[in-house]
């Protein structure tokens, strides 16, 4: 007949069990969470290049002041720094403007599913290019 042991050396096992249980999660969250910031810089970066591709400026200042913001975790921000002489955005004054051309929404838009793409392939493979 098997011997019965008491509940109490029962409870370290179960101890350690939730003890190891949660140090997996919490090591699975921080490696998922690299990842995304990863996959952030990466579609930033190609966001960036995409919206220089796009902007309809020649003289090339516009096309070259996007910028991308990288001191946030898990947050990228995007910007475009010229101004004109009253020193308004140009790119607002394009993207709304009456004799405006339109192109920063349509940008975004055009590349979400990449954008998606890049982030997802650096959760699930650590790689997207």
């Amino acid at each position: 007949m098997a011997r019965r042991r008491s509940s109490g050396s029962l409870r370290p096992t179960l101890a350690g069990l939730s003890q190891a249980i949660d140090e997996a999660i919490v090591e699975v969250s921080e490696e998922v969470y690299a990842a995304v910031d990863a996959g952030l810089d990466k579609a930033a970066r190609h966001m960036e290049r995409a919206l220089e591709a796009a902007t309809p400026i020649d003289t090339g200042e516009t096309r070259r002041s996007w910028e991308v913001d990288f001191k946030y975790k898990n947050v990228r921000y995007i910007n475009n720094t010229s101004v004109n002489e009253q020193g308004v955005p140009i790119v607002n004054l394009l993207e709304f403007g009456k004799k405006g051309k339109p192109f920063v929404r349509k940008t975004v838009q055009a590349e979400q599913e990449q954008i998606i793409n890049i982030i997802k392939g650096e959760i699930e493979h650590g790689n997207t290019e």
